[in-house]
């Protein structure tokens, strides 16, 4: 009786140990699918992401390369002409940042400029200062180097300053 209670427990142990394997393997291939389908899905959204930035980023590199167009037929034009009068070059030279602000402004870009004629740190980084003796001057503008930009309401560049610092004769 207690050799076949031995055999009996044994087949009973050999029949968990198989199920066991069996649910083991089971797991193993359910893991290698999840892993698949994982890895599928990343690849996915990885091409989805790069085409989003492509589809985002080719209408300002059309109108970068219609700029460039523009300018390389100006070149030609100018390179063909005997006499250039200095002047005209300069004034077409003076359209190339007009030029860029539409290219700008047509991917949501604008300029931005303060209109206070008190430094306001928030929209304006002071780049020089220059030295006053008037105190009501202290702080307040001197000039306007570069113009600011800001995009949706975020500033990418503060406007560029130069502003009157007061000190005592």
């Amino acid at each position: 009786m207690y050799i076949k209670t031995m055999s009996d427990s044994i087949k009973h142990l050999e029949n968990k140990i198989d199920k066991l394997q069996a649910d083991f393997q089971s797991k193993l291939k359910y893991d290698q699918h999840k892993d698949h389908i994982i890895d599928h899905l990343h690849n996915e959204l990885q091409e989805y992401k790069n085409d989003l930035i492509k589809k985002l980023v080719q209408p300002m590199i059309m109108d970068v390369i219609q700029t460039i167009d523009d300018f390389q037929k100006l070149t030609v034009h100018y390179q063909q002409k005997k006499d250039i009068d200095p002047r005209k070059l300069l004034k077409l030279m003076a359209t190339i940042p007009d030029d860029l602000e539409h290219l700008l402004y047509r991917q949501g870009i604008e300029v931005f400029h303060c209109t206070d004629p008190i430094f306001n740190p928030n929209r304006q980084r002071v780049v020089k200062t220059v030295v006053t003796h008037d105190i009501a001057k202290d702080k307040t503008i001197a000039k306007i180097l570069h113009q600011g930009y800001e995009w949706e309401n975020q500033i990418l560049r503060q406007e560029m300053v130069e502003v009157y610092l007061y000190t005592k004769e």
